[in-house]
């Protein structure tokens, strides 16, 4: 499941602040700019489409278009660094840690 930073939801929030309607949810979906190429949008919803898949996000309700859940399923969504054109970036999650041997 797709991991939402905190930084992330307040930068998330700010848009639905910004949206004219009375949208509460934010859609990870599917899209392409002017040259044809893909990329990942961000739509204010009021609810969840049919199979969309929500991310672990506090405070924020985000879901995820299901032809992206599997694609996106490992990563982390975080703000980019300052400076980055790009104001979001995925990162891997961390591997969960093996649990340390016990004695028997």
């Amino acid at each position: 499941m797709a991991e939402v930073t905190e930084a992330t939801v307040c930068l998330l929030q700010r848009l639905l602040d910004q949206d004219a309607n009375t949208s509460t949810r934010i859609r990870i979906e599917p899209g392409h700019n002017g040259q044809g190429e893909a990329l990942i949008t961000f739509r204010p919803v009021s609810r969840p489409h049919v199979g969309d898949v929500q991310t672990l996000a506090e405070n924020l309700d985000v879901f995820v278009a299901p032809e992206l859940a599997d694609t996106l399923a490992s990563y982390v969504l975080d703000v980019a660094t300052p400076g980055n054109l790009i104001p979001l970036v995925l990162r891997a999650q961390p591997e969960p840690s093996e649990p340390a041997a016990r004695a028997v």
